[in-house]
């Protein structure tokens, strides 16, 4: 089913379907740790699905006692489901060492095998829930989210500025090439990215510049 659908798909280099797997694993574990943060989830599995919260048993875990909807649900699903992300990608980080292109034996590994790539992932998110609920492996992971989150952030910032300078350069030396429209564009995505900046600001100050909170008001 998987290569009759893949035939109906247009041609591209393995490298960039390869990308764009992995990006679809991203991007899927984030749609999942997004639903996990919505309040009141465990509430409503409860009210739909009586028997699947009620009765979910993790042997050598929690023997005591059945589990609960809210103890794999909110921040506890999160971090283990970005712990074994992590765990996958930098599995993968140290098997690719020096592995500079395809025509490389191991590249294989990198280009293929999904199946078993996404048994491994899904082996990886199921041990993750094994980790004990105590709050130490929350604290810990918290602290790597948010030096990651901050580096992540600033990475993506020197791309966004690198990105506009580019498209700035090449409109301006469009315009002065007598092509007119690139003048307007310049002018229509410049107001318009100066309101949004503006926009966020306030929303800012709104939300997060509460009395007291002196940290926020210096990002803001």
């Amino acid at each position: 089913a998987c290569s009759m659908c893949c035939k109906v798909c247009p041609s591209m280099k393995t490298s960039t379907s390869t990308r764009l797997a992995y990006a679809c694993m991203l991007i899927a574990t984030m749609v999942v740790s997004v639903i996990a943060l919505i309040p009141g989830l465990g509430n409503t599995l409860h009210k739909l699905l009586p028997g699947i919260c009620s009765n979910i048993t993790i042997p050598f875990y929690n023997q005591e006692q059945l589990i609960k909807c809210e103890s794999i649900l909110g921040y506890f699903a999160v971090y283990r489901l970005c712990f074994a992300l992590a765990c996958f990608f930098f599995l993968f980080m140290l098997l690719m060492v020096c592995v500079k292109s395809s025509r490389d034996p191991r590249s294989y590994l990198q280009n293929g095998l999904w199946f078993f790539k996404l048994l491994a992932l899904v082996g990886l998110i199921i041990g993750a829930f094994y980790i004990p609920n105590t709050g130490t492996f929350e604290n810990i992971f918290m602290y790597f989210g948010i030096v990651g989150g901050f580096l992540v952030i600033l990475i993506q910032l020197i791309l966004l500025v690198d990105f506009v300078h580019s498209w700035n350069e090449s409109w301006v030396a469009k315009f002065e090439n007598d092509r007119k429209e690139y003048y307007h564009g310049l002018l229509i995505f410049t107001g318009t990215f100066f309101c949004l900046a503006i926009t966020i600001a306030v929303l800012g100050y709104v939300f997060y510049a509460s009395v007291g909170v002196s940290f926020s008001l210096f990002f803001i």
